[in-house]
């Protein structure tokens, strides 16, 4: 049976049907998730982010002068929750078990001129990198920083979900367009 909740648009699938993992890089595996019902949710996503950006408690400028909005997953919206399922089922199908729980979820907000340097939630066995807006090519690195660099493809655009090993980071350069790049980034503890 395929399950769905209500958002403000209405009712929506959680996981939508015919969803494929698209592996972008095989050595390490990076993998890439289209949801193309994000207009459905995006708007209520970008309200709560500018509800959580207004609060300094919840919002602190980082290295590289981009914003980290902490505990997305707590945030009191169905958009949020529903976020949260997708990224769940996706890091156990792709580490194919379900002992998988989600330890991390932060927005990072990079606006024209800001960049994130490298960042990877903590201690974390994988993460998954959810683009809300933004044109902005970001790149995955090994963790060493001398090692394997992967830009995310060309036609990567709101709504995809990228899921990339532990020992890979998130990188952003400096963003050079007015559309901000704003990212979900969630991190995943393996379960005993």
């Amino acid at each position: 049976m395929t399950q769905t909740m209500q958002i403000d648009t209405g009712e929506i699938t959680v996981w939508p049907e015919n969803l494929a993992i698209d592996l972008v890089h095989t050595s390490p595996t990076i993998g890439r998730i289209r949801f193309l019902d994000q207009a459905r949710y995006h708007e209520a996503l970008f309200e709560a982010l500018a509800e959580a950006e207004e609060d300094r408690s919840r919002s602190a400028p980082r290295a590289g002068g981009h914003a980290r909005i902490e505990e997305f997953d707590a945030w009191d919206t169905p958009e949020a929750e529903l976020l949260r399922l997708r990224a769940v089922k996706f890091c156990r199908a792709l580490m194919n078990t379900d002992a998988i729980a989600l330890q991390t979820a932060d927005v990072l907000v990079v606006r024209r001129g800001q960049q994130i340097p490298a960042y990877q939630p903590e201690r974390c066995v994988a993460s998954l990198t959810y683009v809300l807006s933004g044109e902005t090519p970001f790149l995955f690195q090994h963790s060493s920083l001398g090692q394997h660099r992967f830009l995310v493809p060309e036609d990567t655009r709101p709504g995809d979900c990228f899921a990339a090993p532990n020992d890979m980071v998130l990188s952003v350069p400096p963003v050079a367009s007015q559309v901000p790049l704003m990212l979900v980034s969630f991190g995943f503890r393996r379960l005993p």
